[in-house]
Formats: C-alpha cells, sequence, structure tokens
C-alpha cells in the first residue's frame, strides 16, 4: 500500500507540475494553427516649420499614425493627401485643414496595404512624406 501513495504522489506532483508549465507558457503553449490578434500601432509624425519628422514611416496594415504639430511652430501647416493606392476611398478623409495651433494632432488608421504620399499644401516642396503600409 505504500508502494501506491508514492506512485500516486508522484502523478500528482508531475501533474501540478504540467499545469503550472501550461499557466506560465499561456499562448505560446496554443496549437500552432492558432492566431493571435494583432493590436494596432501608432507611429507619431512631428509637424513642424518647414518639415515633416520622420520623412518616411514603415506601418503595418491596421496600423496608425498620429500626425502632431510642434509647440515651436510659427507658421500654419496642413497634412494633405497627395497620392494613395488606385482604390483607397475616402482620399479626403486622409487631410487636415490648415492650422497655425501648436500641439494640434491629427490620427489616420491605414487598412490599405500601399504606398501614400502626404505635403504640406502650403510649403509643397519642403514639406513632404511618405507612409508606406505594408500587409
Amino acid at each position: 500500500m505504500l508502494v501506491r501513495r508514492a506512485g500516486a504522489r508522484r502523478a500528482l506532483g508531475l501533474l501540478l507540475v504540467a499545469i503550472a508549465a501550461v499557466a506560465l507558457l499561456g499562448p505560446a503553449a496554443a496549437p500552432s494553427g492558432a492566431q493571435q490578434k494583432r493590436h494596432p500601432k501608432t507611429k507619431k509624425v512631428t509637424v513642424a516649420d518647414f518639415y515633416f519628422s520622420p520623412t518616411k514611416v514603415t506601418i503595418r496594415k491596421g496600423d496608425k499614425v498620429k500626425w502632431v504639430w510642434s509647440p515651436l511652430n510659427v507658421n500654419p501647416h496642413d497634412v494633405h493627401l497627395k497620392k494613395g493606392p488606385k482604390k483607397l476611398k475616402k482620399k479626403r478623409s486622409y487631410s487636415t485643414k490648415t492650422t497655425a495651433v501648436t500641439g494640434a494632432r491629427f490620427v489616420k488608421a491605414f487598412p490599405q496595404p500601399g504606398t501614400y504620399k502626404f505635403i504640406c499644401t502650403i510649403h509643397p516642396t519642403e514639406m513632404r512624406m511618405t507612409v508606406v503600409v505594408k500587409k
């Protein structure tokens, strides 16, 4: 009978170790076919006097870009979609009105892969930037 108890204790111990391992590994222990949802990320672009910073942003489908007007700006600026993917709908929604308000923000999600070219319509030769959206 003592042998049976030792075997039961060993089995119980192994069971507890297996449960703890599954709890610690969590999603990593899920079957390989299971897909996890990815949370969208947001990249920041500064709208400064006569430039965007950075001038190129690469994101994944569903991510966002947030343009923030610099508090050091003296001049008004806007963000205007000059060119985007051919089948892009609501192109106007990718543009802002002109503003000189420092700290102004414009956030846009990019649900469609492709290359998006932006300018400031007041300073189109100096202020250009690109957003590349990958699948």
